[in-house]
């Protein structure tokens, strides 16, 4: 790799003046938007796309990049980047974000003033095949029992289900946008919402009565944020460096 200056960008923000960015990141502008960068040698992200999730270097460098977007997203609306995202210099930031500008301005637009707020509502079932209680029963009033207990698992799964499907309804209408994500076994609602901050207490005020319901009937739920809208900005400054 060669001695020039490598930059690591991080975010699209508004280009002002006296945006506190701590003591490492600065803002390269052009016309009234910027990106948030800062030095780094590209080695430190080689095999950032083989590199096991829990990896510490890996998590470290995660936590740094999420630090400085939220940092920047304290003061002003933000459009966080593809971590990993390293760039030839402030003239190469310039001229990509020139490229990406009427994207990158009204994707802004979008955003300002909102929050990202992410929702799952899990559910175990119990175990359909464990053996009920058959002492004293006979063949007969075995299958019957066992019968009324799928019959009852049943139940209460389409109940849970109908209830998960009306909270995601419900928060949705009080979001701008909303994302689903990938359901593992057992996952109802996995969803990221992009909220108005004038929507929050109600969004959350429904989740709560949702989230009662759901909780009598044994699932939980999880709620994560406010988080910067990482779900909702596809806009791609750049791409990452070789080592």
């Amino acid at each position: 790799m060669s001695n020039r200056d490598w930059l690591c960008a991080y975010a699209i923000t508004r280009n002002r003046d006296g945006l506190d960015l701590g003591p490492a990141p600065r803002l390269v502008g052009y016309r009234d938007l910027g990106v948030v960068v800062s030095e780094v040698t590209p080695a430190r992200f080689d095999r950032i796309d083989t590199l096991d999730p829990v990896d510490g270097a890996l998590a470290e460098l995660a936590r740094e990049h999420d630090a400085v977007v939220r940092a920047v997203f304290r003061h002003e609306p933000v459009l966080p980047l593809r971590f990993g995202t390293v760039l030839d210099g402030e003239a190469s930031v310039k001229r990509l974000l020139e490229i990406a500008y009427d994207q990158a301005r009204n994707c802004l637009d979008e955003v300002e003033g909102h929050r990202e707020w992410g929702v799952r509502v899990r559910h175990v079932e119990p175990a359909a095949t464990s053996r009920p209680d058959t002492a004293g029963l006979s063949g007969t009033q075995y299958l019957v029992r066992r019968r009324e207990r799928l019959k009852a698992i049943q139940r209460g799964r389409e109940n849970v289900g109908d209830v998960a499907t009306r909270l995601d309804e419900a928060l949705s209408r009080h979001a701008a946008d909303h994302l689903g994500r990938t359901r593992p076994h057992g996952v109802l609602v996995n969803t990221a919402y992009l909220v108005a901050k004038s929507r929050e207490a109600a969004f959350h005020a429904e989740l709560e009565w949702f989230a009662r319901e759901l909780r009598q009937a044994g699932a939980t739920v999880e709620t994560t944020g406010p988080w910067p809208p990482y779900s909702f900005t596809d806009v791609e400054l750049g791409v990452t460096a070789d080592g």
